[in-house]
C-alpha cells in the first residue's frame, strides 16, 4: 500500500546527502510557502508524503511532499490577510504514517475554505489529508483517489536470527508463521481505525462506511468515488475561486479536431505540434535517466530496464515499490559482507577496497542497464 515505512536500503554519498538536507531546510525570511493567485493560496501536495526531506526521492526525480511544509504553508496562509481560501492541489501516491495526523489536524482547523483539487492520484494518506478540505475536486474521470488502509512490508532472510526478551515476544514477530502475522495485524488495525476515523470526520459519514464503501484498501475511480461520496465533483476547479459560479460552457462554436486544425491553421499547428515533441523529449530523457540511476543504485539493473521499455513512469507506485524493496535487499547484503569483515578483521585498507569495488559494480549495472535498452530499442551504441 502506499502508507509506506521508511528504512536505509544502501549507501548515499554523504556531501551530497547533507548538501541537500542544507538546501530543503533554508529559508529566506518572509518566503512565502505557497504560490498566490489572487487572494487564493494555493499549496502543492505531489509526490510521496515524508516526515523528513527525502534524498531518494530527490535523487531519482520522483519527488516527495513533506507534511512539515505543509503545516508551515497552511498555517502561513491563515495568518495572511490577502489570502480568502486555500487549495490544495495533490497528486500523491500517499507516503509516511508519521506526521499524517499532525497535518490533517492542521486542515481540518482551518478558518479559512479549503478545497482539495486532486489532478491523477490521491492515494492513502494523500486522500486522508484530502478528506480534510470542505470539498474534494478531481480533474478527470481518470483520476483515482482512496487505498485506504495500512500496510508493511517485512524482509524475510533464512541468515538472520532474531532473538527477542521473553516478555516481549511481539516486538520482534516471526512473520512466517501465522502467530506472527496477527500480531503484525494487530498493529496495523490499530492504525488503520485511527486513520479510518480521520477520513469519516472529514468526510461527514461514519467509520463503518468509510471501511465499507471506500474501496476497502483498493483505488477507486473518479465516477464510482463520487458515487460513494469520497469526492464532491469532477471538473478542474483551478480557473475559479471557491464562491465562484460554474465555469462557463461554449455552447455557441466546435471544438476542431486534428486534421481541421491542421488545414486551417498550418503555422498554429506546426507550432503546437513541435512544442510537444520537445516537452515529450524532455519527459522521456527524464523517466529513462531516473529509472536507470535508481536501477544502479538499488542493484535493480534489470528491473530498470524492463520498466524503460515498457514505457513505466518513475513516479509509479509498482516501481517504486520495485526499487525501495530492492534497494532493502541490497542494505540487508551490504550489511551482511560488513559484518563479515568485522568478523574476519578485515584492515581499513581491505575495507576500502572493496568499497571501490562496490561503486565500480554500481558504474557497471548503470552501463549495462543503457547497453540493454539501446540492444532492445535497436539503437546503436554511444545514441
Amino acid at each position: 500500500d502506499q502508507m509506506i515505512d521508511r528504512a536505509a536500503g544502501f549507501a548515499v554519498d554523504q556531501p551530497a546527502f547533507t548538501a541537500f538536507i542544507e538546501r530543503r531546510s533554508r529559508r529566506d525570511d518572509g518566503e512565502e510557502l505557497f504560490i498566490r493567485e489572487g487572494s487564493t493560496a494555493h499549496i502543492p501536495i505531489i509526490g510521496v508524503l515524508t516526515a523528513e526531506p527525502d534524498f531518494f526521492f530527490d535523487l531519482f526525480g520522483g519527488g516527495s511532499a513533506v507534511y512539515g511544509d505543509v503545516v508551515a504553508a497552511i498555517n502561513q496562509a491563515e495568518l495572511d490577510e490577502g489570502i480568502t481560501d486555500i487549495v490544495l492541489e495533490i497528486d500523491s501516491p500517499g507516503g509516511e504514517v508519521a506526521g499524517f495526523l499532525r497535518t490533517a489536524q492542521a486542515i481540518a482547523g482551518t478558518v479559512k475554505p479549503v478545497e482539495a483539487q486532486v489532478t491523477d492520484l490521491a492515494a492513502s494518506a494523500a486522500f486522508g489529508l484530502a478528506a480534510q478540505a470542505g470539498r474534494i475536486i478531481v480533474d478527470t474521470t481518470m483520476a483515482m483517489v482512496g487505498s485506504v488502509g495500512i500496510a508493511t512490508t517485512v524482509f524475510v532472510s533464512d541468515s538472520r536470527v532474531v532473538i527477542t526478551s521473553t516478555e516481549a515476544p511481539d516486538k520482534r514477530p516471526d512473520v512466517t508463521t501465522e502467530k506472527g502475522v496477527a500480531a503484525v495485524k494487530r498493529e496495523l488495525d490499530a492504525i488503520h481505525a485511527e486513520f479510518a476515523g480521520v477520513i469519516a470526520s472529514g468526510r461527514g459519514v461514519s467509520v463503518a462506511e468509510v471501511n465499507a464503501d471506500f474501496g476497502r484498501g483498493a483505488l477507486v475511480i473518479a465516477n464510482d468515488a463520487l458515487q460513494a461520496g469520497m469526492i464532491d465533483g469532477i471538473g478542474s476547479m483551478s480557473a475559479r475561486g471557491l464562491g465562484d459560479d460554474p465555469l462557463p460552457t461554449n455552447t455557441e462554436g466546435r471544438a476542431m479536431n486534428r486534421e481541421e486544425l491542421q488545414a486551417k491553421h498550418p503555422e498554429v499547428y506546426a507550432a503546437i505540434h513541435g512544442d510537444g515533441v520537445t516537452v515529450g523529449i524532455a519527459k522521456e530523457r527524464d523517466r529513462v535517466t531516473a529509472h536507470v540511476k535508481a536501477g544502479a543504485a538499488t542493484g535493480a539493473g534489470t528491473v530498470a530496464c524492463r520498466n524503460i521499455l515498457e514505457g513505466t513512469d518513475f513516479g509509479s507506485q509498482t516501481s517504486q515499490a520495485e526499487y525501495l524493496t530492492a534497494g532493502l535487499n541490497k542494505g540487508e547484503a551490504d550489511n551482511r559482507l560488513a559484518d563479515d569483515a568485522v568478523a574476519d578483521g578485515l584492515t581499513s585498507a581491505k575495507t576500502k577496497s572493496a568499497v571501490g569495488d562496490s561503486k565500480a559494480d554500481e558504474k557497471a549495472v548503470t552501463t549495462a542497464v543503457f547497453a540493454e535498452v539501446r540492444e532492445n530499442l535497436g539503437l546503436e551504441a554511444g545514441v
